[in-house]
């Protein structure tokens, strides 16, 4: 026992206070810049940014601003954008300082410790996974809708398989609605499909990614034009009518705003697959949060700009109010694109993922099989057992 409480306590010490050495990683990040593996361009980084954000700000909040704050929620986007800006100059300044792979677990292990920096990881892993996950099965269910089909006949029930998970309220309820205990499998197709696009490595990874981003931002802007084609009202007559709710319905409604930003840092994980990225990083970083805020509060503005009086009971979203405005065909645009875009948001939760647990591997907390390259057709450099264990 004498002999191992040295080793303990030096373990104990090291993820306790240890922190990685600004010498180590800038040695690694030097190492990364002359791999000769594919890099990723200011713009590269920009789509991969705007295509994580813009999704759920656009298609659901717009809705649930204009039902909390009203036409003033475009004043809540402002304001969330501003916030999460003001946290993004500690992502600039930590992303320029340390230019290698990791984003918020390097950071940590750098400034606070390995402690820390696990639960970084972590923190990031449940982030991407839940994400991702959470959109392809909402994904299946807008499939559903546009079928016009019970999402219910898209799943498969655990209790078809496991006769105890009955008792857990398995099977869908008087609605046609099936609860939590289900199997998606067409969700796990998609993630199989986007999994295999980051196997096939940054080359083809990038190409994707840039064409539904442009694709995207194109959808915003019809959204956005159709909208105010249907202007209706003076949404600027009165006080009250801009903001019915007052000071406090846009302050409430800018907390639920923030979560339009939310992987906004993802770009900082992509770090060492950039291109000069102390000076990259933080130019993507603006980029994004930009892109993001005026995407959604033109969004915003134009969904305001349709409806004067909101459904009772429900948010409006660009699909009611297009029918609402007598544009069913609009309607009809925004539903199909939606359900082609979204898996989007589910191949940019994956993406960094490999660069994640290399970053870990290479520092001694993971195997040693996570940080190894492997060159092939369509590839260079790619992570392949990270991209396999990020599937999983």
């Amino acid at each position: 026992v004498g002999t191992c409480m040295p080793g303990l306590r030096a373990l104990l010490w090291r993820m306790g206070v240890g922190r990685k050495s600004l010498k180590a990683v800038l040695e690694e990040a030097e190492r990364d810049d002359n791999s000769g593996e594919s890099k990723l361009s200011l713009l590269d980084l920009v789509s991969i940014g705007i295509g994580t954000t813009i999704g759920s700000g656009v298609f659901i909040l717009t809705g649930q601003g204009v039902t909390h704050a009203g036409p003033a929620a475009v004043l809540s986007w402002v304001l969330a954008g501003t916030v999460c800006l003001l946290s993004s100059f500690a992502y600039m300044e930590l992303s320029a300082r340390l230019p290698t792979k990791g984003s918020c677990y390097i950071f940590s292990y750098h400034g606070l410790g390995e402690l820390a920096g696990v639960i970084g990881a972590a923190c990031l892993t449940m982030e991407y996974a839940v994400a991702g996950a959470g959109i392809a099965r909402a994904w299946t269910g807008d499939l559903a809708k546009l079928g016009r089909g019970s999402y219910a006949s898209y799943v498969v029930c655990y209790s078809q398989v496991f006769e105890a998970a009955a008792a857990l309220g398995c099977g869908p309820n008087e609605a046609g609605e099936m609860h939590d205990y289900s199997l998606d499998p067409i969700a796990a197709c998609m993630c199989v499909v986007c999994s295999a696009i980051v196997y096939l490595g940054t080359d083809l990874g990038k190409v994707v990614v840039n064409t539904f981003t442009a694709m995207k931002v194109a959808l915003v802007a019809f959204m956005v034009i159709a909208g105010l084609a249907c202007w209706q009202g003076n949404m600027f007559e009165s006080a009250d009518r801009f903001a019915p709710k007052g000071t406090g319905g846009v302050l409430s409604c800018t907390a639920t705003m923030f979560f339009g930003f939310v992987g906004f840092d993802e770009v900082c994980c992509l770090s060492s697959r950039a291109k000069d990225p102390a000076k990259t990083m933080p130019k993507a970083l603006i980029g994004t949060l930009f892109g993001a805020a005026l995407c959604s509060g033109l969004a915003q503005f134009a969904l305001a700009a349709m409806v004067e009086t909101p459904p009772s009971g429900e948010s409006p979203t660009f699909e009611w109010a297009f029918r609402d405005r007598g544009l069913p065909w609009a309607a009809g645009i925004v539903s199909v694109m939606k359900l082609i875009l979204l898996p989007l948001v589910v191949l940019v939760s994956i993406l960094p993922q490999p660069e994640l647990m290399a970053a870990m591997a290479e520092d001694g907390l993971l195997p040693s099989v996570f940080c190894k390259k492997h060159n092939g057709l369509y590839r260079r450099g790619t992570l392949v057992i990270g991209a396999v264990t990020a599937l999983i």
